[in-house]
């Protein structure tokens, strides 16, 4: 049923969720379903809208994304169970699929349509067994992307110790940029590329044009496709970028 506590949605992603770092200043999705066990919630599924409109561009060729309705789609964005009921076997495949059909219900009463709805899966976590399970298609990798961090003062938002590139200097405090980013790759930044994504989707309304993605054959523990993923924590992350700003100080004093 549709969670109306969102504080004990917060108490099950806040520990238990692999992106609880992020989960502090996550934003509830428009609709999340949880699994109870009595009053206690044992289990949480949050359904948002697309992250970013571009998608309706890269899924199915749309060019005017910007103006397209986008009611009716959803990202899976959040899914949490509780440890202790992680061992129950097809729990979480049969949860989500009765989440899928509970938001198709939430629109009916609405008398509206549920489109399509979107999840990704973090390579470094799981591999979409899940999503497999609950006929969703698969559709490959995310494309590689990458995002820019510069030195930066902890008193202006620097969060992250990584070897420096400045002579004299060991550590230095760096920020991870969402601007600008040829500007600050002149001033000193460098790339690091993000995580790529296994991608999953399930269309329910036929009238769309055709998926542009292609459709790959899932396997479960695919072998020989280790990649590099998103961290699961802010420590990773921190750890992530001390490589790569360390392997780009090399390559700059060869």
């Amino acid at each position: 049923r549709l969670i109306e506590n969102r504080q004990a949605e917060r108490e099950l992603y806040l520990p238990y969720h692999y992106l609880s770092d992020q989960s502090v200043k996550h934003r509830p999705g428009q609709y999340t379903f949880g699994a109870f066990d009595g009053s206690r919630l044992i289990a949480a599924c949050g359904f948002a809208g697309f992250p970013v409109a571009e998608l309706f561009k890269g899924i199915w060729g749309v060019q005017d994304f910007r103006s397209f309705d986008q009611a009716g789609f959803h990202e899976l964005s959040r899914l949490c169970i509780h440890p202790d009921y992680q061992v129950t076997k097809g729990l979480a495949s049969w949860f989500v699929s009765r989440c899928l059909k509970q938001l198709k219900v939430a629109y009916a009463k609405e008398k509206k349509r549920c489109r399509a709805v979107l999840s990704y899966a973090d390579n470094d976590q799981h591999s979409g067994t899940i999503y497999a399970a609950c006929n969703f298609r698969y559709y490959g990798l995310s494309a590689p992307k990458f995002n820019i961090w510069t030195p930066c003062p902890p008193e202006q938002g620097g969060k992250y110790l990584v070897p420096s590139k400045r002579p004299g200097r060991k550590e230095e405090h760096w920020k991870q940029q969402s601007r600008g980013w040829r500007e600050h790759l002149d001033n000193g930044g460098i790339k690091v590329p993000r995580g790529r994504k296994h991608r999953f989707l399930i269309v329910w309304d036929k009238s769309l044009p055709s998926v542009k993605w292609n459709e790959v054959k899932w396997e479960n523990n695919r072998k020989g496709q280790k990649i590099n993923t998103h961290p699961s924590s802010t420590a990773n992350l921190r750890q992530q970028v001390q490589q790569q700003a360390h392997q780009a100080y090399l390559e700059a004093i060869s």
